[in-house]
Formats: C-alpha cells, sequence, structure tokens
C-alpha cells in the first residue's frame, strides 16, 4: 500500500564473516585440535556439558588464551569481526569502543559422527560465535547432517504458521534457519538465541571454535 510502512522490530542480527584465505590457517588449526584431543583429559573441558551427545570433544574454555601462532590469529580475526559488528549495531564512536574491554571464553569442538549439541543458549554473555575448521563429509540425502539449527526467540510463534506468513521475508519469518557450515566462516549470533547442532552422520571429523564475549566499560 503507498501509504504503508514495514518495521523490522524485535529482529535478530546474525551475522556471517569469511576469513581471507582460510585454508592454510585451517589445516593448522585442525592438526592441532586433533593432537591435543589425542592426550586424553588434558585438554578436555573438566565438566560434560549435557547438552553434548554422543563422540563430541569439547576443550576447556581457555582456547583464545593459547600462545600457538594459528590461535591467536583465529582469536584476532574473531575479536576483529565482533568489535566491527558491536560497534556497527550500537552506533558506537571509536572513543567509545577504546573504553570498552572484549572478555571471552572459547573453546574448540571435534565431532564424529552421531554426535550432537541438543537445545541451548549461551548464558552471562552477549554475543556468541562459531567459527568452521572443518565441517567434514556430506552425506547424501542429510543435508541437516551437522547444521546449525536457530530458533524464533518469540515463545511460541512457530505455531501461528500458516499460508499466511509461511514464505514471509526472512527478517519477520517464525521458521527456524538451518545453517550450513563452510570452512573459514564466522557466525555471529546474540547469546540469548537458543539453537542446536544436529546429529553429524559424516566419517571425517567435524572440527569447530565457539567464543562467548562480554563487553565491558573500563572502570565497570
Amino acid at each position: 500500500m503507498a501509504n504503508s510502512k514495514i518495521n523490522s522490530w524485535f529482529a535478530t542480527p546474525i551475522a556471517t564473516v569469511r576469513a581471507t584465505d582460510p585454508e592454510p590457517l585451517n589445516r593448522a588449526l585442525a592438526s592441532l585440535f586433533l593432537d591435543k584431543e589425542s592426550a586424553g583429559d588434558t585438554f578436555r573441558h573438566e565438566v560434560r556439558i549435557p547438552t553434548q551427545v554422543g563422540p563430541v570433544f569439547e576443550s576447556r574454555f581457555d582456547l583464545f588464551d593459547w600462545d600457538d601462532p594459528p590461535v591467536r590469529q583465529l582469536a584476532q580475526f574473531c575479536h576483529d569481526a565482533l568489535y566491527d559488528l558491536v560497534q556497527t549495531l550500537n552506533g558506537y564512536s571509536d572513543e567509545e569502543m577504546a573504553s570498552f574491554t572484549f572478555f571471552y571464553e572459547s573453546w574448540f569442538h571435534v565431532t564424529r559422527s552421531g554426535g550432537y549439541q541438543s537445545l541451548h543458549y549461551h548464558p552471562g554473555a552477549s554475543w556468541s560465535g562459531i567459527y568452521a575448521v572443518q565441517t567434514g563429509d556430506a552425506v547424501a540425502g542429510r543435508p541437516e547432517s551437522g547444521q546449525v539449527k536457530f530458533y524464533d526467540p518469540r515463545g511460541a510463534a512457530f505455531m501461528h504458521v500458516d499460508e499466511g506468513n509461511r514464505r514471509t521475508d526472512p527478517r519477520f519469518s517464525a521458521i527456524p534457519v538451518y545453517l550450513t557450515h563452510e570452512a573459514g566462516q564466522l557466525v555471529l549470533f546474540p547469546s540469548w538465541l537458543m539453537h542446536e547442532v544436529l546429529p553429524y552422520l559424516g566419517r571425517r571429523e567435524r572440527i569447530v571454535v565457539a567464543f562467548n564475549a562480554s563487553v565491558r566499560r573500563d572502570g565497570d
């Protein structure tokens, strides 16, 4: 209608950022992480998270503190991407951004066939991220293998889907989003967004890095 206006209130920002020439970095990260996994419990997180099912190795949450060069490179890439996103979405000036400190907890996952993460969110943070190091194998006839499924945060919105909104613009849709990882791609999303990782069915290891970030003004 000529005089109508459609607002995108309550929209959920999900950003994707692709690393430049990620193959050498990903090879180094995959080799490092598989080596750490082979050390048994030395680098494994002390508590098995209840949402993890099947063959999923989760490291301790101090990954971005490691001194290994490929980890330092990835940590800087993730920080730069999140820094830009926070500044863009909030309209902060460079001076304001300089007064903030970003705090991270970060880890890697190695998932083998049959492993998955059930529905969850990440409390105590404002932003979360997933970086795909190695996506594993595609499985014929099973495109959902290893996909990240994001759910509409508006409670029971999915119960109100019919032909009046089934093909709505994605900004306003109530239908879950299925994201297929691409090696070298970082996905950033609000930590309160409910999501799960569907069962991975390939043979080669699926390797990702995940992190949570909280942002505080210096002195607070």
